[in-house]
């Protein structure tokens, strides 16, 4: 199980999220249907959506910052509920992506030390440090 940092109100305390490899499953056509009824065949900034350029379902919050319901075996709120599922134009929700949800879901990873990486640490010059090499005079 993996415990992350929490976002507010109780910043700071100690949370379970989903399972590393956990994914929702796929929504329903009549799910999608519904969410792009639901919100009038436009995106929540009032631009018409436009299925030739492609329509993609974002979720929110993310996934990854959701937090486990060890029970259901689901996020809170569920990954699935359509409440929290908004349609947006490709080219919206890579921007939103981009700039909001990765930056978040990045720095989760780093508090949480999942990040693969590990730090080395600089190695210090032993004593004397190393001089300065001596130019030479033509």
């Amino acid at each position: 199980m993996a415990f992350r940092i929490a976002s507010s109100p109780d910043h700071g305390a100690r949370v379970s999220g989903p399972p590393e490899k956990w994914r929702p499953r796929a929504l329903t056509v009549r799910e999608k249907l519904e969410i792009v009824v639901r919100q009038g065949g436009k995106e929540p900034s009032g631009a018409r959506l436009n299925p030739l350029d492609g329509v993609q379902f974002d979720h929110q919050p993310p996934i990854q910052l959701r937090q486990w319901d060890e029970a259901k075996q689901d996020t809170i709120p569920p990954s699935c509920d359509l409440n929290h599922i908004v349609a947006l134009n490709k080219p919206a929700h890579a921007t939103k992506t981009a700039k909001v949800d990765q930056p978040a879901i990045a720095k989760l990873k780093r508090l949480e030390g999942r990040t693969g990486q590990t730090r080395r640490k600089k190695k210090i010059p032993s004593r004397p440090f190393p001089k300065a090499k001596r130019r030479l005079r033509a």
